[in-house]
C-alpha cells in the first residue's frame, strides 16, 4: 500500500479533525470569483475552451471541488479518468456527455460522472459563458493509484484524451 493511502486510512481512524483550528471562512467559497486555476485547454479546431480552478478547503483529502468554465459555444475534451465526479450547473446550460448518451442541463441540474466513462461538457450558449461546480474523489483517486491525472489527461496528448467528439 502506498504512504499517501495508508496517511489517509490513518486519519479516519485516528478520528481527529485534519482541517482543526481554522476559521470558519477558510470553509467558504466564492464559487464565482476565488479559486486557483490548476488546468486550461484551448483548441480552436476541436472547439476546446475552458479552464478548471480549484477550491483549496484545509483538511480535504478523499474529494476536492472545482470549478470548471466554458466559453460560449465550447466544449471541453472528451476524455475519462479514474475519479468520479458531480457536476452541478451553477450557471449557463450544458449539454453533459456522459458515455454515449447526453444530458441538458440548466442551474441546478446535477450529473453524475462514474470512473473511467468517457465524458463531455458543452456550452450550449452562443453568448454566455457556462460554470459548472465539479464535485470529485480526486483525493482518494491519487492516494489509491498515484497522480494518475498527470498520467493521463493533464499530459499533452495523454492517454485518455480523445480529440474528436
Amino acid at each position: 500500500m502506498n504512504a499517501d493511502l495508508l496517511d489517509l486510512i490513518r486519519n479516519i481512524e485516528d478520528r481527529k479533525p485534519l482541517a482543526e483550528g481554522n476559521p470558519a471562512s477558510a470553509f467558504h467559497a466564492d464559487l464565482v470569483n476565488s479559486h486557483r486555476e490548476i488546468y486550461r485547454n484551448q483548441n480552436p479546431k476541436l472547439g476546446i475552451d475552458f479552464s478548471v480552478d480549484v477550491l483549496d478547503f484545509p483538511g480535504t483529502q478523499a474529494f476536492d471541488a472545482r470549478v470548471v468554465r466554458i466559453a460560449p459555444a465550447a466544449n471541453n475534451e472528451l476524455h475519462k479518468h479514474a475519479h468520479e465526479s458531480l457536476f452541478y450547473v451553477i450557471s449557463g446550460k450544458a449539454e453533459v456527455r456522459i458515455g454515449e448518451d447526453r444530458l441538458v442541463l440548466e442551474p441546478g441540474g446535477l450529473a453524475f460522472v462514474p470512473r473511467w466513462v468517457f465524458h463531455q461538457s458543452r456550452n450550449l450558449s452562443d453568448s454566455e459563458p457556462l460554470t459548472i461546480l465539479a464535485i470529485t474523489d480526486f483525493g482518494l483517486t491519487k492516494a489509491v493509484l498515484g497522480d494518475y491525472d498527470k498520467r493521463t489527461r493533464l499530459a499533452a496528448a495523454g492517454e485518455d484524451v480523445v480529440e474528436h467528439a
